[in-house]
């Protein structure tokens, strides 16, 4: 009897470390943050919008706001020109830092295993660091299959909790098929590029990456005929009935257009040659799905561009194929031509036309600000968050934002409610909590102009 007591309270113990263990979420229901069913579409905030399609930025206007973001600001780049300069030293003291930053964090392995030094020890190996070579030229290529860039050249993952499976801390970013990359070191066992890109840098698996001339892939990069995709996952196939799958590319991804025919669209993607090298091959999307060249910038096609994302799941880093908040951005403005940076903090500084808040601004003089904004080309900026301010509805901001939860005061008590998608909500989003409302940690409003 005594061994049976004995068991059972051993049981309740484990179970409880168990669920201490657990995340638990609430799930959040389809309309939040006061948003309202008709809120849905586009045409609900055309149709609050003053002048919906007033170009808010001609070609040319969006072609200097481009540069601008390259050369001045450096919160993108030009891998054909900036690569020309880079310094070997300098890329050994980013990667070596990367690595001692990550070391750092005491991250969790996938096994549940903190401080891993024989995880860390071969990745290390592997970083090939003192194969840098000072004065190396670049090799240029075409991503040819979506790839993860990483952090470090291992598609293990590092986790801040054991239980955070969806948050690898050394997912970067991904790159579609069609990337222009500039590769500029490899390996220790050859499996690994670092490659970097306008938008950010990395290591790729060296599988989905063709290596070319520089000419051929410029020529395949700056191709004046281009399709833009307007989908937010848009297929390719390699044959002309369209029943040979090769892969799919995402929303704002450009690829050079050949010819527009019942229906279908006959583009180029970059293949890997029988001897291992570069090749582009004739392939065919759904003439629905792309755009010849860029939609004009209004506030119509950056409505229908967001809210044709709206409910599409959240992706930490691009994982799983996805994108996260600020990659949402950066795929709803690259339809028009501009080329926003991949991070948000980035992303907060592409405009002199802000207004900044501090702990002392009052949600009054935040909304007053906001309210001012124009709709469809503003960006609300908080730490590690942004989002699209869509318009004023009866006195509530809203944003459309892609986010992974948010939490809220039940029976006295803060739980999260799991989201984990592109969602439309008001600013008051997490009121009454410790992390406070959206409104509340609200730090810029960013015009894009």
């Amino acid at each position: 009897m005594k061994f049976r007591i004995f068991s059972i309270i051993v049981l309740l113990l484990l179970s409880s470390r168990v669920l201490a263990q657990e995340r638990i979420h609430y799930e959040a229901p389809s309309l939040i943050g006061h948003s309202l069913r008709m809120m849905k579409t586009a045409g609900f905030w055309i149709s609050h919008h003053p002048t919906p399609d007033a170009v808010i930025m001609s070609p040319d206007a969006i072609d200097q706001f481009n540069a601008r973001l390259r050369n001045q600001n450096k919160l993108t780049k030009d891998i054909f020109t900036v690569i020309q300069d880079l310094k070997t030293e300098s890329l050994l003291d980013t990667l070596e830092k990367t690595l001692s930053d990550i070391v750092a964090k005491d991250y969790y392995t996938a096994a549940g295993v903190r401080e891993d030094q024989g995880f860390m020890d071969d990745v290390k190996r592997n970083m090939n660091l003192s194969g840098v070579v000072v004065g190396v030229a670049p090799r240029y290529g075409l991503v040819v299959h979506y790839a993860s860039q990483r952090f470090l050249p291992t598609k293990q993952g590092l986790y801040e909790q054991k239980d955070d499976d969806e948050f690898d801390q050394l997912q970067n970013s991904a790159l579609d098929v069609g990337t222009p990359v500039a590769v500029v070191h490899t390996s220790a066992d050859g499996l690994w590029y670092y490659a970097l890109t306008d938008i950010s840098d990395g290591w790729v698996e060296a599988k989905n990456v063709a290596l070319g001339d520089i000419n051929e892939v410029k020529q395949f990069a700056e191709d004046r005929d281009f399709a833009v995709v307007l989908r937010p996952k848009a297929d390719v196939f390699l044959d002309d009935a369209m029943t040979v799958y090769y892969d799919y590319v995402r929303m704002g991804m450009r690829l050079p257009l050949s010819g527009i025919d019942a229906g279908r669209v006959t583009v180029n993607v970059p293949v890997v040659d029988s001897d291992g090298s570069l090749a582009v091959k004739q392939a065919y999307m759904n003439a629905e799905d792309v755009n010849p060249g860029f939609l004009p910038f209004t506030a119509r096609n950056i409505f229908k561009q967001a809210l044709m994302m709206l409910n599409q799941p959240y992706g930490w880093g691009d994982m799983y194929g996805e994108q996260d908040c600020s990659r949402f951005l950066q795929m709803v403005f690259a339809t028009v031509g501009i080329s926003l940076p991949r991070d948000s903090k980035d992303q907060a500084q592409v405009s002199n036309s802000v207004v900044d808040f501090d702990e002392k601004s009052d949600d009054t003089a935040k909304i007053s600000a906001i309210t001012k904004a124009p709709a469809g080309n503003t960006l609300l900026a908080m730490k590690g968050h942004i989002m699209l301010y869509l318009g004023i509805i009866d006195g509530k901001p809203y944003a459309i934002h892609d986010t992974t939860s948010y939490k809220q005061t039940v029976d006295q008590k803060e739980v999260d409610y799991a989201l984990d998608r592109v969602v439309i909500s008001d600013l008051s989003l997490g009121q009454g909590t410790h992390k406070g409302s959206l409104l509340r940690r609200l730090t810029r409003t960013v015009i894009i102009e």
